[in-house]
């Protein structure tokens, strides 16, 4: 071979090897799960453009579930994959509960990369006088129109055969089959409880709609959606919507600002619109919707909150580190609270609540509950003087409840409303006394209680002192227990490492933004029972989220300032 021949074969070679190369790195960075890092195929639901602007609530996961599965197994160990197979396995089965249906048979040849749920409307009639039946709306995208379609004759043939209800016709050129109730019972005027894990009632509803739209062939700016509903009016409002833009979600101002503030990568996508007074009120701030966007992170769920409000404000954050207060949080507390400027805190938070009824009551009755409990004003006798920073945590006792710890930074109007609070001892016949704990002066509010070995013998005392409430002053805090042990804890975490040194803390908040309002810190598995305990309703919450709480390691909330009027935060949910 030729000198010259040889360096041209050569260099075809390398070529052709090159060429290779690219093409094997791109379908292994197009294919690989660890790319959803990023976030999914899409940044945005392209089903919103059949909701209305007025719909409550649109959730949307925005990447195939079998990619989110292959995901999972990738950073689930050997011993992990088969358990995780199983549970991605029996979601799927739970939401085709008592349909008939099979994922792998009918689903998964042509499900794309979105799969939307939306709240239409409250009430299918608009009269509340005869009951309400929520509107329901699921679209998922379909890769292969044609498969999808023949998914749906087929149910649909089947169904007729066994029902005689089975109607179709054609809605603006769009095939639209359903089954239609032959009773004309309304439900009750509450609304029964939607399970996300299967279609309400766990069974599909006495009247059920479906519909395909798109071509054959598949673009960014034109996909295809199966919708089922369970009423065949909820898809004739869809495909109004679609037709004309101005009735729809997509192009709702406040929906694209919401969605402007959320940044990172996501897989899936929420926004509610929420739900204003009936009676005219004129709060400082109302709260008018909600985005929220998840993404996924090496350790969990990372999500980005958007809360647009009725005013036009903006405010930086105030922290680019953790709070100094939380030096005398404990590492072993499960569950805290710390920032700055709890009265400002406080002015907003009711200010926006007042314009909610309901949450307004939850707010007042949780704050009745406190005060009957302590005697005390919460708003005036604690929040008006923190200004600074402070800290908020639970202590597990050895009585399986909960001793609290609150560290505030003093500010000129502490001293007066300490000696409030002594007051407020006193009128309850309250002993105020001090003694030094680890050289520390200490103040405690007591009361003498009848000893419950009285009558026994060997008894050392028949009464015995009750510690109410213990605070000290350090250095420039105020710190306030419910236990001499957990004051002697706050004391003792200044000196040998506090939450903040804590291995577990410090990854929760390690993928959150270094600049922030502070933090609201949970361990799930070290403080379960004790919610549990406070919130029987939690056990039910559980229930309808099993595989996610089953796998919460810690839930960490920060807020991250203000853009004319969209408060915005970070939630960062770490999984086993």
């Amino acid at each position: 071979m030729k000198l010259r021949s040889f360096f041209s074969f050569l260099i075809a070679g390398v070529l052709a090897l090159l060429g290779l190369s690219a093409g094997g790195f791109y379908w292994l960075t197009t294919q690989t799960p660890l790319n959803l890092l990023a976030g999914g195929p899409t940044t945005t639901p392209s089903a919103a453009v059949f909701v209305s602007k007025q719909a409550p609530l649109l959730a949307s996961m925005l990447v195939n579930p079998d990619r989110l599965e292959a995901l999972r197994q990738v950073f689930a160990t050997p011993e992990e994959r088969s358990r995780s197979h199983a549970e991605f396995e029996q979601i799927k089965k739970s939401f085709l509960t008592n349909t008939g249906l099979d994922y792998s048979r009918d689903i998964q040849p042509w499900i794309g990369d979105e799969i939307t749920l939306a709240v239409t409307t409250p009430d299918l009639d608009g009269d509340s006088s005869n009951g309400k039946e929520t509107g329901f709306l699921l679209a998922v995208s379909s890769q292969n129109i044609d498969r999808s379609q023949q998914f749906l004759d087929s149910y649909w043939r089947k169904q007729s055969r066994a029902d005689k209800t089975v109607q179709s016709e054609l809605y603006k050129g769009i095939q639209l089959t359903y089954k239609k109730s032959l009773t004309a019972n309304k439900k009750s005027a509450t609304i029964s409880p939607f399970n996300p894990f299967s279609l309400p009632n766990s069974t599909l509803p006495r009247s059920f709609a479906t519909a395909a739209i798109g071509g054959s062939s598949n673009s960014g700016n034109n996909p295809s959606f199966v919708l089922f509903a369970n009423s065949q009016n909820v898809i004739r409002d869809a495909i109004n919507n679609l037709e004309a833009a101005t009735l729809n979600l997509n192009n709702s101002p406040e929906y694209q600002k919401a969605l402007q503030q959320l940044t990172q990568g996501r897989i899936a996508l929420a926004f509610v619109n929420l739900p204003q007074p009936a009676t005219e009120q004129n709060p400082q701030v109302s709260l008018n919707s909600l985005a929220v966007a998840v993404g996924v992170n090496r350790r969990g769920l990372l999500a980005q909150t958007a809360l647009v409000t009725s005013r036009e404000n903006t405010a930086s954050p105030t922290l680019s580190e953790p709070v100094q207060a939380l030096q005398y949080i404990p590492s072993a507390s499960p569950f805290a609270v710390a920032s700055t400027d709890l009265r400002n805190f406080w002015a907003d938070l009711s200010s926006a609540v007042s314009a909610n009824p309901e949450v307004s009551k939850l707010v007042d009755r949780t704050l009745a509950d406190i005060q009957q409990l302590w005697g005390v004003n919460l708003p005036q006798d604690i929040f008006d003087w923190v200004q600074g920073e402070y800290a908020l945590a639970v202590l597990p006792n050895s009585s399986n409840s909960a001793d609290w710890i609150f560290a505030a930074e003093k500010s000129a109007d502490s001293q007066k409303a300490i000696d409030k609070l002594d007051e407020i001892a006193r009128s309850k016949e309250y002993s105020i006394g001090s003694f030094t704990l680890r050289n520390q002066k200490i103040t405690a509010w007591t009361q003498l209680t009848t000893s419950q070995n009285l009558g026994k013998k060997n008894r050392k005392s028949a009464i015995e002192t009750e510690a109410k409430g213990v605070r000290a002053t350090v250095g420039k805090y105020e710190i306030f227990t419910t236990s001499v042990e957990s004051m002697d804890a706050a004391l003792e975490a200044a000196e040998t490492g506090s939450l903040v040194a804590n291995q577990d803390f410090q990854t929760s908040i390690e993928p959150l933004p270094p600049s922030n309002d502070g933090y609201f810190y949970l361990d799930w598995p070290s403080s379960r029972a004790i919610w549990e305990k406070q919130i029987p309703l939690l056990r039910l919450i559980e229930l309808s989220a099993r595989p996610l709480f089953d796998h919460l390691r810690s839930l960490t909330v920060t807020s991250t300032g203000e853009i004319t009027g969209i408060r915005k935060a970070t939630i960062f949910m770490r999984l086993n």
